[in-house]
């Protein structure tokens, strides 16, 4: 979390924690929908999006956010195909991501497991970018929940959280 201390008409001091860019689709990053798969850029409200845990939910809200490189990861398609088909993602070093193979069952001990994108980087096929530019980051909201969005084969994870996260307390 990021904290910003300002201060109100009053003089007294105010501490706002702005949660970090918890989840994000690079430009450029096909998402699964029942028009096909469609980068996630030209996605807009309405549009009905392919769900591994619920099928076919409503887009509800595009959020754009602008994030430093460092908390960008890239992933390489041979991630995911072994022919390597595809090309590179951007996506939020936050990001959780479902994972259903050995890196699940190595980490967790489940065959199964949610893990924030930058864990499984490893320099080659997962990389964590470096860099003093900003990135475009897009976040998809659905109402009441999050979901697991598919975004290329093989690949699901989550939308952006559907509560607000931004508090406010004195000190």
């Amino acid at each position: 979390m990021t904290q910003i201390m300002s201060r109100v008409a009053q003089g007294q001091p105010l501490r706002v924690t702005i949660p970090l860019c918890r989840s994000g689709l690079g430009l450029g990053t096909n998402v699964m929908t029942t028009d096909g798969s469609i980068p996630v850029e030209f996605l807009t409200p309405g549009d009905g999006i392919i769900t591994y845990d619920r099928g076919v939910v409503t887009l509800e809200n595009v959020t754009v956010r602008t994030v430093p490189m460092a908390e960008v990861v890239r992933i390489r398609p041979s991630v995911l195909d072994e022919n390597g088909d595809g090309r590179d993602i951007v996506i939020s070093a936050r990001q959780k991501m479902l994972v259903r193979d050995w890196r699940a069952q190595a980490m967790f001990g489940k065959p199964a497991a949610l893990i924030e994108a930058r864990r499984l980087a490893d320099g080659a096929y997962v990389t964590q970018l470096t860099g003093p530019a900003p990135m475009r980051l897009f976040q998809l909201s659905f109402k009441g929940r999050q979901h697991l969005i598919q975004v290329m084969p093989g690949l699901q994870l989550t939308s952006a959280r559907v509560t607000k996260n931004v508090t406010i307390s004195k000190r």
